[in-house]
């Protein structure tokens, strides 16, 4: 495996923070790890290799839900920059063939949305604002600052790119992560931490962004705003138990990343046969 290549990041990267830097620019860096990247390593070695390394893999194209989320983003933290980056279409099906013939003028570097997806991110960036808190923070600070870092213990080259920086003394940070989610209660939003790893998101960027820019991170807030009618939004931070969970889960996925990057060797699911049993939600048995 050619290796080597992959210790020479593009120009347009470097160590410390980097503001205003491509977003494909980010997501294209091999070089280093990123708390996505790490969460395919926690599936499996075989899964990051195979997803982030391996020659001629297929691209990974964005679900729905991960547009919506994008565009949601944009209109929160950059609404300046939503009609540099998206273009309204015609009210017709994305099925038809008039949208596609509509999709084949589109700019370069623009993406098509319609008319209610628009509607539904600013009524999403209105609901967040009008939240007291969340305001406040995002009155003042820079969005979409890439950081790059080496981690002490594990030598590996490290990267995040928190959604909001807010700088609230001389002295550090709060950052400000936005996740479009189903239920922004506490409960149901416990439940999106718990799945998709934000606890790990949580300290892999608050250790890494203190180790890029020399700043004390006060806090990670999560801004979660529902993606429905009537985007119901809360604003969260980890109790310090669970964000020393996502800091032992991180340092564990690096460790392991940093042994497979070492001996060449990037193991999948095991080749035995498995005993498994029912989740714990799945084996309660209510009353009849």
């Amino acid at each position: 495996m050619a290796e080597a290549a992959l210790l020479c990041p593009p120009p347009a990267l470097r160590m410390g923070l980097t503001y205003d830097l491509p977003i494909e620019v980010y997501h294209g860096d091999t070089t280093s790890v990123s708390k996505s990247s790490l969460d395919d390593l926690e599936r499996s070695p075989w899964h990051y290799w195979s997803l982030h390394l391996a020659p001629g893999r297929p691209a990974r194209e964005a679900t729905p839900q991960m547009q919506a989320g994008t565009l949601a983003h944009c209109a929160i933290l950059e609404p300046q920059a939503l009609d540099a980056r998206y273009v309204v279409g015609p009210d017709v099906d994305h099925r038809t063939k008039a949208w596609k013939e509509w999709l084949a003028t589109l700019p370069p570097g623009r993406e098509a949305i319609d008319a209610a997806q628009l509607a539904t991110a600013q009524a999403q960036a209105k609901a967040v604002r009008a939240h007291p808190e969340l305001a406040r923070a995002l009155s003042d600070g820079r969005a979409e600052v890439s950081a790059r870092w080496v981690d002490e213990a594990t030598g590996v080259v490290c990267r995040c790119r928190p959604d909001w920086v807010w700088p609230v003394d001389a002295f550090g940070v709060v950052l400000v992560d936005v996740k479009t989610c189903p239920d922004a209660s506490p409960r149901g939003f416990a439940r999106s931490v718990a799945q998709w790893r934000y606890h790990v998101q949580a300290a892999l960027y608050s250790d890494g962004f203190e180790a890029a820019s020399g700043l004390q991170v006060h806090a990670f807030v999560f801004a979660a705003i529902e993606n429905k009618y009537p985007f119901g939004v809360a604003a969260y931070t980890l109790l310090d138990e669970d964000l020393e969970r996502g800091r032992r889960a991180y340092r564990r996925n690096l460790a392991i990343y940093a042994e497979c990057r070492r001996t060449d060797t990037w193991p999948g699911y095991p080749g035995t046969v498995q005993e498994i049993g029912l989740p714990r939600w799945a084996t309660f048995e209510g009353d009849d």
